[in-house]
């Protein structure tokens, strides 16, 4: 029995088990990597348009060079950091959607790696194992790791920067990389920029009170975060203030004429109707059944499972009695973090806007972190509870991922589009003159939806995206905006366009315009056809 207990007390023990969860977790990730979900999502194939844009040209699709915000959806702006890791992988790889997927990937499985660094800052190795288990089995974790959404960086760049925060306890350098990570947070999800702050202020006045910081040290980490995030913060002082782009060497902070994203922001729009409505959608979001977004959600596992939600509230319990009766101010800290960062999860809830998973994630590793810190006093307090916990856990992993590779990969072919998709494929082999494509697969008059697809399967190439050049895949061809047509089609259009090589996608009310004596039709899945003359 000693023996056992020393190779367990032994740090290249732990080292091996933590080496041995963590190649579990990127194994799981990795697998049927880019091929589920099936298709492609919009947010995706936005962020890497202008990824491959800038890995080629140094500028967004619109030729804005290195914008440290998107344009993207003209009227809705998008974060750029995901875009910016894309880049060297489309470079390396190629463009595909297993590169621009990759990025997300990675940062997830680091992600899992800094849990367990967390958890084994704030309550041991039994906490760092728990902690890392919850988050390589989490429905959110799992889902958001495969795919390509900006926002989806906020809470992994966001657990780096606190990692490093308590890490500065013991070496005022990690205190100083920690203000770096929380600055690109700003460029990961716009809500870091209400609510990173209110964090940090937070966090320095009880560090500050439990003398763990001072006022030289203070002051470094107040420049540190702000010159990291200030080309962010300037790009909402002039959208606020209606200014114009500012262009230097390296970046442009842009100014958006169009902009509605102040809408999402309560602070700007304020009910208290809609208050109401944010408090019991944020609770229900995250400790429910989700947003029921088939991209975000499995609605019958919920975010983090049903089971987990169980252990948070004596998790939450033991994390207040830690930071009232922990006597060494360095132990309680960590999970003095973890309540502020509850509490912050919470604060965007209430404060934005029509409150989904993606909206807000980051709270979903303090509830990890925490649910595990219930897990692992419920074990010590009753130490045969970890079979049934144990069991009952693997038995949601495997229910989960067999619903996920089956019925949620079937469903995940509509919200990601892959008859649409497919259909631009096959469209995009077929040499012609002018492409006329429907327009709005999404069915909710979100027209750019179609050209963004579009201009991910056909990898539409920057400079003739804004006419500067007519040279599309190594062919002169006719300028975009003339070539690319995005409308239904009508009998008018197809009466004109006789005798002309065009390249028809529709969908299936419109096949009729088209005799099949005259025109070749290919059907996919019978919602989506490309049509093109005998």
């Amino acid at each position: 029995m000693n023996r056992i207990k020393q190779f367990l007390k032994n740090p290249k023990t732990e080292l091996f088990f933590a080496a041995v969860l963590l190649f579990t977790g990127i194994f799981i990730r990795a697998y049927h990597f880019g091929m589920i979900p099936v298709g492609v999502h919009q947010d995706e194939a936005m962020a890497a348009v202008d990824a491959r844009a800038l890995a080629e040209y140094g500028t967004d699709r619109f030729g804005m060079r290195y914008p440290v915000h998107f344009t993207a959806w003209i009227g809705g702006q998008m974060s750029v950091l995901l875009s910016y890791c894309m880049m060297p992988f489309i470079k390396l790889l190629g463009f595909s959607t297993f590169s621009i997927r990759l990025p997300m990937l990675i940062v997830s499985c680091l992600g899992l790696l800094a849990l367990y660094l967390l958890g084994r800052q704030t309550g041991g190795k039994e906490l760092a194992v728990a902690a890392t288990v919850l988050g390589i089995i989490c429905p959110w974790h799992y889902m958001q790791s495969r795919w390509a959404f900006d926002c989806n960086m906020f809470p992994h760049v966001f657990l780096f920067g606190v990692c490093f925060l308590i890490a500065g306890m013991k070496k005022k350098l990690f205190l100083m990389i920690s203000m770096v990570f929380f600055g690109l947070c700003s460029y990961c999800y716009g809500v870091a920029n209400y609510s990173v702050p209110l964090f940090l202020v937070i966090m320095a006045v009880c560090l500050f009170r439990l003398h763990q910081v001072n006022w030289k040290e203070l002051s470094v980490c107040i420049l540190v975060y702000f010159i990291t995030a200030l080309p962010e913060f300037l790009t909402m002082f002039i959208n606020m203030f209606g200014m114009e782009s500012i262009e230097t060497p390296f970046f442009t902070i842009p100014y958006f004429p169009q902009s509605m994203r102040s809408k999402d922001i309560l602070l700007l729009n304020f009910s208290w109707e809609q208050l109401g409505k944010n408090l019991l959608r944020t609770f229900s979001v995250v400790w429910g059944n989700g947003d029921k977004s088939a991209t975000n959600t499995i609605v019958k596992f919920g975010p983090v499972y049903y089971l987990t939600v169980g252990f948070f509230v004596p998790g939450l319990l033991v994390v207040l009695g830690k930071i009232r009766k922990e006597e060494e101010a360095k132990k309680r800290i960590p999970y003095i973090v973890l309540l502020v960062w509850l509490f912050m999860g919470i604060w965007v809830g209430i404060v934005t806007r029509e409150v989904t998973i993606n909206r807000i994630n980051i709270i979903f590793y303090p509830v990890l972190l925490i649910a595990g810190v219930g897990i692992v006093w419920c074990i010590r307090k009753w130490k045969l509870l970890v079979i049934p916990v144990g069991g009952a856990y693997a038995v949601l992993a495997m229910l989960f991922a067999r619903n996920y590779f089956g019925e949620w990969a079937d469903v995940s072919r509509i919200y990601y589009y892959e008859p649409y998709i497919n259909a631009l494929n096959y469209a995009k082999t077929i040499s012609c003159d002018y492409y006329y494509i429907t327009p709005d697969p999404q069915g909710e008059g979100v027209t750019m939806v179609g050209e963004i697809l579009t201009m991910y399967c056909h990898e539409i190439d920057a400079a003739y995206y804004q006419g500067i050049s007519n040279i599309q895949n190594g062919a002169e061809v006719l300028p975009f905006q003339e070539r690319y047509r995005f409308q239904d089609v009508t009998k008018e259009i197809v009466e004109e366009n006789q005798g002309r090589s065009v390249v028809y996608l529709i969908r299936a009310p419109e096949v009729g315009l088209f005799p099949s004596e005259e025109y070749e039709i290919s059907s996919f899945y019978d919602a989506y056809f490309v049509v093109r003359g005998r």
